[in-house]
């Protein structure tokens, strides 16, 4: 009967149009966190660049490979370490909606627990450790303003 269930749960998911939001259960522990906004999700079946990475919807944490300042990289390691909190020991519902960003990651969401539980990535914005993701230049100042402070010019 459980094969059953999860030929049909897959086929629902294969079939659920762009936009409509399907869900995969997937053990925190096996989710690699890359940094606050980013993370791999473990392979189905294992082979070089398998693993689907997903960037949080609506969300954007400080970089941690890219930092824009020393600041914005301590707050990103925060994010990173407070997201691998969230998820670690639990069962985390992956939620797709079928789009992806500009470098080719699923845009998706990490619940907790259940489909409906507490979104890691909306948490992490009510802990102030990632900002609401807004586009454009000035949008990106703006967060960046807020993880740096105003950058003081070189003498």
């Amino acid at each position: 009967m459980k094969s059953v269930l999860r030929i049909v749960f897959g086929i629902l998911l294969l079939t659920a149009p762009a936009g409509a939001a399907t869900y995969e259960a997937v053990d925190g522990n096996r989710i690699i966190v890359l940094d606050g906004d980013t993370v791999a999700l473990p392979c189905k079946k294992p082979g070089r660049g398998c693993a689907e990475r997903v960037r949080l919807r609506d969300i954007d944490a400080p970089e941690v490979f890219h930092p824009d300042c020393a600041e914005g990289l301590q707050q990103g390691l925060k994010a990173k370490a407070r997201l691998v909190q969230l998820i670690r020991g639990k069962a985390v519902y992956v939620e797709r909606d079928g789009h992806r960003d500009l470098y080719g990651r699923t845009l998706g969401a990490l619940r907790i627990g259940n489909p409906s539980g507490l979104n890691a990535g909306m948490q992490l914005v009510r802990e102030d450790l990632a900002r609401p993701w807004k586009g454009g230049a000035a949008a990106r100042e703006e967060r960046r303003l807020w993880w740096c402070g105003p950058q003081m010019p070189d003498h």
